[in-house]
């Protein structure tokens, strides 16, 4: 079982010597990405398979998206994920909000090499006793009709596509369809062959660009408010990654070339 870790914190001495200690241990993990800020750090958790370890090891204050918002976000999008908090000496009330989100383990800075050894080494153990009792479950659903399974799927899509505007919860999901968060993260992706995740993002990015195609004088972060996300600089870059522009650009390209008549005032 190899630990698949992500490392986030604007300092690059820093990402560069968590990198360094981590390589130089002992222990069964992959460093997939050493990221500035959040929205850097979402872009390689889709490295994170859904029977992987996955591990995210953040400071809290950060530009662009800071340790708090990718804390929440972690949560919300993969459940499952350990998260190691990097705390600074007068940066105790960011922790006792990071508890909120389910942080396990905090490191104080300077981070000492056998203080990080332990953690991970604790967060292994977990993950092995949750992965034990995970096949336990899984097992046990396996006996399940393929036809319950599709229809626990289409039940799914059908809450996903109805609120799109909200903030997605994976906990609040799993159990309206009575199943544990990471098994119907994997049947999802068995039955779609997309994660949760991205077919929301899909679905989200179809919606933004019917909003600027049919009103052109909407706002940007309008838009992106319309569709769920409250952070406009992260909605501009999931557009960008999906559409290959801007939002912007897409509404003033389909004022020249598509529907004229929408465009002029």
């Amino acid at each position: 079982m190899t630990m698949k870790m992500l490392i986030v914190d604007d300092e690059q001495r820093i990402r560069l010597g968590l990198q360094a200690m981590v390589e130089a241990m002992d222990l069964p993990i992959e460093i997939i990405g050493l990221c500035a800020h959040g929205i850097q750090a979402l872009d390689k958790m889709s490295g994170w398979e859904a029977a992987d370890c996955k591990i995210l090891l953040t400071d809290i204050k950060m530009p662009m998206m800071d340790g708090m918002k990718l804390i929440e976000r972690t949560r919300s999008d993969y459940p499952d994920a350990h998260i190691i908090l990097l705390s600074g000496f007068n940066e105790f009330e960011y922790a006792r909000q990071a508890i909120r989100f389910g942080v396990e383990e905090y490191l104080s800075k300077p981070v000492n090499k056998k203080d990080l050894f332990q953690v991970l080494k604790r967060v292994g153990e977990r993950f092995a006793v949750l992965d034990s009792s995970e096949k336990e479950m899984n097992d046990h659903l396996s006996v399940e009709p393929k036809v319950h399974k599709k229809q626990i799927i289409a039940d799914v899509i059908r809450m996903l596509e109805s609120d799109l505007n909200q903030a997605f919860e994976l906990n609040e999901l799993s159990a309206k369809v009575g199943l544990n968060p990471s098994y119907l993260c994997k049947l999802f992706k068995r039955e779609t062959k997309k994660t949760i995740t991205d077919y929301v993002t899909d679905l989200r990015i179809i919606k933004a660009k019917h909003i600027l195609e049919d009103y052109p004088d909407v706002k940007m972060y309008e838009v992106g408010s319309l569709v769920g996300y409250s952070d406009p600089v992260y909605f501009t870059k999931l557009f960008k990654k999906s559409v290959g522009m801007t939002p912007k650009e897409y509404q003033s390209g389909h004022c020249a070339f598509g529907n004229h008549n929408a465009c002029l005032d």
